[in-house]
């Protein structure tokens, strides 16, 4: 299932890419929890609960950027997928570019379905958290 659980992360990442909006939607478990309590906005900086808040959460983050682009690396970690991300945005009202660097995501699946979605600002520690750095 490990490498299965990569290629729908990919899919995911790559419709978005391709100018999707609701980044892997039918990938969520009715009641996938997604903890963003590392995200540098405060306001955001929270655990969501239910397809729906995870929904609102990314309308709400995404409204602010004209344009997101990524790079990334998925790493296998058994029943879950890392996400390794050098992300960089332009603002919608500015115009400005920014780096938002390098970040992860961990999502933990179960009977296909995404069940735990957990961002990290560090690389290192989600490594870490994923099992994959000694």
């Amino acid at each position: 299932m490990s490498q299965e659980n990569i290629e729908l992360v990919r899919g995911a990442f790559e419709r978005f890419l391709a100018g999707g909006s609701d980044f892997g939607v039918e990938l969520l478990d009715p009641q996938v929890e997604w903890d963003a309590t590392e995200h540098p906005v405060p306001e955001l900086a929270v655990v969501y609960r239910g397809v729906a808040a995870v929904q609102q959460f990314w309308a709400q983050w995404l409204a602010a950027w004209e344009t997101v682009a990524f790079e990334y690396e998925l790493l296998d970690a058994g029943d879950r997928v890392l996400a390794l991300i050098d992300q960089r945005m332009r603002g919608r009202s500015t115009g400005i570019e920014v780096s938002v660097g390098e970040y992860a995501h961990l999502y933990t699946f179960r009977n296909g379905l995404i069940v735990h979605w957990r961002a990290y600002r560090n690389q290192f520690d989600a490594l870490e958290a994923a099992g994959l750095r000694k």
